[in-house]
């Protein structure tokens, strides 16, 4: 390494990290020890606890418990629905001296558009941007510049990192052995998001099960409406091949779950973070079909970035579960893109490196 270079790498430092969703209903969990093991009743360290988890560092709901503690590199403050508390939270940890990183807690960029719907909230928007230190994107599409901020200011303190997830850890393995591994999972569950595109994701579902003689499962979450239609679709499917799971579950019997089919299906459209994506990763399974962030980096021969039409998504799809070979290949390919750019570690490097361009 250069002289040069080596300066450059020892002024880097890894950085700790504060999340804070102010006001939220989700507990404060300090990560100091790292993602520790699943506890049942307790937040995953998945999505922006994530980012907390990967730095060693803690999720908060109010401002108080990050003035306690000044371990922290910088404070991600997540912008609500109700923007005004998040404006809030934002004034009150610059006030005192915090360097304050922002970004919207639902982050795909419809769901960003349907939450800025009235001038006040714009107003409050665009001085968010300009209070804000840094401006972090986990989607690649990148939240909308707005009001009196300059276009190269927006540019220099706005970044897209994805959320990680604890691949690298073993407590967050969930895969079985794949001859144990049976089925197709259906990725998506609301048939009134249409985004999601829940429907054409089942009646695409049924025809896979028919071709490939595999059982699909789905859980209903839209209660007896979901529950309603799904009795309806039924009847594309062979008989008995369409499960369909009605109670809620929590977080690890989700996974197990999910690690027991061969591959997730979905054509979500929102081109939103990707926890399904993730959660497919910590299960060591494949996920295919939609557009989100997660599945662009780690499973790019099955998602669908626009690059390919449905037609060849699916042949695609048929290939991996039919071939086991094909199979193994496409789970071994989307582990190693997993550790090279949505690890903890990964993520982590490119936190620290976000905040040192912006020191910089």
């Amino acid at each position: 390494m250069n002289t040069e270079a080596s300066n450059s790498a020892s002024k880097r430092k890894e950085m700790c990290l504060a999340v804070l969703n102010p006001e939220g209903r989700d507990a404060t969990i300090d990560y100091a020890g790292g993602p520790g093991e699943y506890q049942k009743g307790q937040h995953p360290p998945i999505n922006f606890h994530a980012y907390a988890a990967a730095t060693q560092g803690k999720f908060c709901n109010s401002v108080d418990d990050v003035m306690g503690d000044g371990r922290f590199d910088a404070v991600l403050v997540l912008i609500r629905q109700r923007v005004g508390i998040s404006l809030k939270a934002v004034k009150a940890l610059k006030n005192k001296g915090h360097q304050v990183w922002v970004s919207w807690k639902e982050a795909g960029p419809y769901q960003i558009t349907s939450q800025l719907l009235s001038s006040k909230i714009l107003s409050h928007y665009q001085e968010i941007l300009d209070l804000a230190d840094g401006v972090l994107s986990p989607c690649t599409i990148l939240p909308p510049r707005w009001g009196w901020i300059t276009a190269d200011t927006f540019v220099h303190k706005t970044r897209f990192i994805p959320t990680p997830y604890p691949v690298e850890f073993p407590q967050w393995d969930f895969s079985i052995p794949s001859e144990k591994r049976k089925g197709v999972m259906i990725g998506t569950r609301e048939f009134f998001e249409p985004a999601r595109n829940h429907l054409r994701t089942l009646a695409e579902a049924a025809r896979l099960c028919a071709e490939a003689d595999e059982n699909v499962t789905v859980i209903n979450s839209d209660k007896k409406a979901g529950r309603k239609i799904l009795n309806q679709l039924e009847e594309s499917f062979p008989e008995s091949r369409l499960h369909v799971i009605d109670q809620p579950l929590a977080y690890d019997a989700y996974l197990r779950l999910m690690a027991s089919h061969r591959l997730v299906f979905q054509l979500d459209r929102g081109s939103v973070p990707g926890q399904v994506a993730g959660d497919a990763l910590l299960c060591r399974t494949l996920c295919a079909g939609g557009n989100s962030t997660i599945e662009e980096l780690t499973f790019p021969d099955l998602c669908d970035d626009s690059r390919i039409s449905l037609t060849d998504a699916l042949e695609k799809i048929r290939n991996v579960l039919g071939d086991a070979s094909a199979y193994e290949n496409a789970i071994e390919s989307s582990q190693q893109l997993a550790r090279e750019k949505v690890s903890y570690s990964a993520v982590a490097r490119q936190l620290s490196e976000f905040m040192n361009d912006l020191d910089g």
